[in-house]
């Protein structure tokens, strides 16, 4: 068989075998619409580049806290004024339990230094809290101070049960 028919062959053959797939199979796949509702986005005021200051103004450090997988996952970039202590979070809504969990990593080696956290987001705060049986609970909020500005406040649980703040900052919207 000459070798331009054997070409024209193949290449019939090729578009038969084309022609004959279902049209989903060239069909682009829409981005992911799973982590779109609106409880994805009730962390979305904490989303930017941060400057952070403790109550009287002074400059404590700098966030940069990003949308990542699809909006599945916010991601917290933190560095310490001095560029020392670094750490990163995992923000997430988890449909099984209907609670944002946050997963903190810093530099210093020990993971246990901020245990997991799960909470939830009501009147126009984030608020999540650290497990009993990982020590003693501390309650961490976030909340719109104004236009540009988060306040994020770390609580600790005392033996009289009341609140003790061990964290206090604002956050300044580069």
């Amino acid at each position: 068989m000459p070798r331009f028919l054997k070409l024209a062959l193949n290449v019939l053959t090729a578009s038969l075998f084309l022609i004959s797939l279902p049209q989903q199979a060239f069909a682009v796949p829409p981005q992911s619409a799973s982590c779109q509702s609106p409880e994805y986005h009730q962390f979305d005021f904490w989303l930017g580049d941060w400057e952070v200051q403790n109550p009287s103004g002074k400059i404590v450090g700098h966030n940069l806290v990003t949308r990542e997988l699809d909006g599945c996952l916010i991601v917290e970039h933190w560095n310490d004024a001095a560029n020392k202590n670094l750490g990163s979070s995992f923000n997430y809504f988890d449909t099984r339990d209907k609670k944002w969990h946050q997963l903190y990593i810093s530099n210093s080696g020990n993971a246990g230094d901020f245990p997991a956290m799960a909470g939830e987001f009501h009147d126009g705060k984030m608020q999540l809290t650290t497990d009993s049986h990982d020590g003693p609970v501390s309650r961490w909020t976030w909340y719109v101070v104004s236009p540009g500005h988060v306040r994020q406040m770390a609580e600790q649980i005392q033996p009289d049960k009341s609140w003790k703040i061990t964290w206090d900052s604002i956050y300044v919207k580069k």
